[in-house]
């Protein structure tokens, strides 16, 4: 109890002094008085917004490849369970294995593989797919986000599978006999029962996904270039100028990060909210 009291007041007063320091009250500085300019810079600042819609874009279209590719995955496993293609447990290990490597060294083994004089380049060269290392494409450190994309979605994935799946595996015996009586195919199996099931679960991952990514910043910072620069890597950059008289803007930047993230985690409880008549349903 002591210790969650202990965390609780340093907690509370980190979000004070951002707060205060947003207004304009910072001890550090001589000058030290309420104002809303710091505000009003941020949010007429041309950076900021090409910086947020780079940091949307990029995070929307991870977070649905990763949504689209745990469907295909639940798919398959669906089929194994049913027909044994394969050794279901030991993909499902497979799948997952992403959740437990840091997204640090995710971003460094994208970086190395990737690159332009990365592992499959070279490799590409000496079996002579390409003629040279400037006919492999750039898919790291480019303006399309490209490799932070793609590492975002090797981690999202199982997390969005490992919520997922034990949805699937709790499908009781009398779906298989209703989809018999039915003569429903593999297919339309999955797309009337399985899916139904599975969308509520799926929809809640997709949404944490999306608020996490809004905050991320190792993977952006290694693999993202210097314009446009993702949210958190363009507040990063500007405490690093060591200028006393941007603290005010970094933490106005600080506060629309969390607010935003607040507000995905608010349509996450909606969506949870909704979707409880489907938790509710007999198995």
């Amino acid at each position: 109890m002591p210790f969650l009291l202990y965390m609780t007041f340093f907690f509370l007063y980190g979000l004070y002094y951002v707060f205060m320091t947003s207004l304009g009250y910072n001890r550090i500085l001589t000058k030290s008085y309420f104002t809303l300019d710091y505000y009003r810079d941020v949010l007429s600042s041309k950076e900021f917004y090409e910086s947020l819609i780079y940091t949307i874009k990029i995070n929307s279209i991870a977070a649905f490849l990763a949504f689209i590719l745990t469907v295909i995955v639940i798919f398959l496993v669906f089929l194994s369970r049913r027909k044994g293609y394969f050794y279901t447990k030991f993909f499902q290990k497979v799948i997952e294995a992403p959740v437990f490597v840091p997204y640090l060294v995710s971003a460094y083994g994208i970086l190395l593989l990737l690159m332009k004089r990365g592992v499959i380049s070279n490799f590409l060269l000496k079996i002579g797919i390409i003629s040279s290392m400037d006919e492999f494409p750039i898919l790291t450190n480019d303006h399309h986000g490209i490799g932070i994309i793609l590492t975002y979605v090797w981690k999202a994935l199982p997390f969005m599978t490992m919520m997922s799946l034990p949805v699937v595996f709790r499908i009781d015996k009398k779906w298989d006999s209703l989809g018999k009586i039915y003569n429903l195919s593999n297919v339309t199996f999955f797309k009337k029962i399985v899916f139904p099931l599975v969308f509520p679960t799926l929809s809640i991952s997709f949404f944490i996904v999306l608020t996490y990514l809004f905050a991320a910043f190792e993977t952006p910072y290694i693999l993202g270039v210097t314009h446009p620069r993702v949210l958190s890597v363009l507040v990063f950059d500007t405490y690093t100028k060591g200028n006393l008289d941007l603290r005010g803007k970094i933490m106005v930047m600080n506060i629309l990060i969390s607010s935003i993230s607040l507000l995905f985690g608010g349509i996450m409880c909606l969506a949870l909210k909704f979707f409880t008549k489907f938790q509710e349903r007999e198995w």
